[in-house]
């Protein structure tokens, strides 16, 4: 390959992916112990937990909507599958109650939203609060802590020095891949988000997708939330809050806007990691929550001003070349 080419093909990549590489490198340089094989493995778990609940978030970014609720989901159904395997109950079926108590919330959003017309801000924004709620009640607020070891070698264990999280994580995100390129479905959600009225105009069933969409949303939530409580060994009722904010982090970094119809799932897998990444380097420096989040929200800033020049970069050289 020629000096050339590889320009051509370093300019190909991502802007997200220089920033993933740029922030490894910083904190290898000023955190003790950050670049050693047992702390990466760290952050592959817990990016592999926010890489699941942050690809519902993206189908529902991509329509040019939001679902604010998959944080108290990943909450409800924690607790719900914790509680049940308490109760001797079977890992398969303790999973299968809480992820259909989850979709529960999922229904609503999608019936109240793509059948009912009403604002996606304040409907997720009320089933949020409705998921938090029940998740304290059926706890009495307490956490759930315990767990036998083949439920917890789903979040903790490893496959030939691989986190088993992560492993489950890919097999999601290639799954959502396929759904979202590869189907008509997929097709659909774009052309909702690029235009609803012209998607309905051109036969689909927009309400149809939107409702899909949020049942889904809400089943990769409450899986994230399982995985969560299989990692930690506890389920706590509140231990979902924030997420919802870090998968629309994750999102729009991975270029995914708001405005719905553009971006897609293998940059929300990119911005997880970074996400991860950030919340494993700032913790190892002793930053307090408070300033992470001031220190997170003014990185993502950076990395997506990077992004959006590359972007302008190329596309000059795109049209210079013609």
């Amino acid at each position: 390959m020629s000096v050339h080419d590889s320009r051509k093909y370093l300019r190909k990549i991502p802007g997200i992916v220089y920033g993933l590489f740029l922030i490894l490198i910083i904190f290898s340089l000023t955190a003790d112990y950050f670049f050693t094989f047992l702390n990466l493995m760290n952050i592959a778990k817990q990016a592999s937990v926010l890489m699941v609940v942050s690809l519902g978030m993206t189908l529902t970014i991509l329509l040019g909507k939001i679902d604010m609720s998959v944080g108290s989901i990943m909450s409800l159904v924690g607790v719900i599958t914790g509680i049940c395997l308490h109760d001797n109950i079977s890992i398969p079926m303790s999973m299968i109650t809480g992820l259909v108590c989850g979709s529960v919330i999922g229904i609503a959003n999608g019936y109240l939203i793509g059948l009912g017309n009403f604002d996606y801000w304040i409907v997720t924004f009320a089933n949020m609060g409705i998921a938090q709620s029940l998740a304290l009640v059926i706890s009495n607020g307490a956490t759930v802590p315990g767990f036998s070891k083949s439920f917890r070698f789903m979040g903790d264990g490893q496959i030939y020095g691989v986190p088993v999280s992560i492993i489950i994580a890919i097999s999601i995100t290639y799954g959502i891949i396929y759904l979202t390129y590869h189907t008509k479905f997929g097709s659909d959600v774009y052309s909702v988000g690029g235009n609803e009225q012209v998607a309905r105009y051109a036969g689909i069933n927009t309400g149809k997708i939107v409702f899909k969409t949020y049942v889904l949303s809400s089943l990769l939530a409450g899986f994230a939330g399982i995985l969560l409580v299989s990692k930690v060994n506890s389920a706590n009722p509140i231990a979902g809050a924030g997420y919802e904010f870090d998968a629309i982090a994750a999102t729009l970094i991975g270029g995914t806007p708001f405005d719905g119809g553009k971006g897609g799932v293998f940059g929300t897998l990119i911005g997880s990691f970074i996400i991860a990444t950030l919340r494993n380097g700032l913790n190892m420096l002793g930053f307090t929550p408070p300033i992470q989040y001031t220190l997170i929200g003014f990185i993502i800033i950076l990395i997506i001003i990077f992004d959006v020049l590359n972007e302008k970069y190329r596309k000059q050289r795109g049209e210079a070349a013609k």
